[in-house]
């Protein structure tokens, strides 16, 4: 694993993987998250207890800098096919399955709420967030409030302060006053 400074993994994580994951600066992996994917995670993110980040080696989750996940998330990276194209089972060989593996992204400033569900291939815009229990079926628009199951786009958030405290803290790193 890959990791930069200030990466703090709890030693009841799981991170199936290993040698697929890299990790940016100042991140903080909770208790009882499990990661059986590869997976991208950028600076400045937190993933909350009891999160799950499953698909196999063959799937992906990117997030970008100042992403989040609350509480119980589950992202889920590849699936198989439920209408009867194959076996479904992870012991089964792959010749006798029919399996979708996905990248997952979520974009800069993105964060789910407790309990979001997010299927996948999906993609979270800029800024966008996800309320308590969504289940996120579609790509998200950048800066949007979602909430339900399946998810509807609400409202818009600002992003104007977002943006300049990201980049006040940014300046603050690299020593510039």
């Amino acid at each position: 694993m890959k990791t930069g400074t200030d990466v703090r993994i709890s030693p009841h994580a799981v991170i199936v993987h290993p040698d697929l994951v890299e990790i940016g600066d100042h991140v903080a992996i909770d208790p009882f998250t499990v990661i059986t994917t590869a997976a991208a995670i950028g600076s400045y993110i937190h993933i909350a207890p009891h999160c799950s980040i499953i698909g196999g080696r063959n799937a992906k989750l990117v997030m970008k800098d100042f992403s989040g996940l609350s509480a119980g998330c589950r992202i889920i990276c590849s699936s198989d096919d439920f209408k009867g194209g194959g076996i479904i089972c992870p012991f089964v060989p792959m010749k006798y399955r029919a399996v979708t593996f996905s990248t997952v992204t979520l974009e800069r400033f993105a964060q789910l709420g407790t309990n979001v569900i997010l299927m996948p291939g999906i993609t979270v815009g800029e800024g966008a967030v996800a309320g308590a229990g969504a289940l996120i079926t579609k790509d998200m628009e950048p800066w949007g409030i979602y909430i339900g199951s399946p998810a509807r786009k609400v409202g818009e958030r600002r992003k104007d302060k977002i943006l300049a405290y990201a980049e006040e803290i940014l300046k603050g790193q690299s020593g510039t006053p």
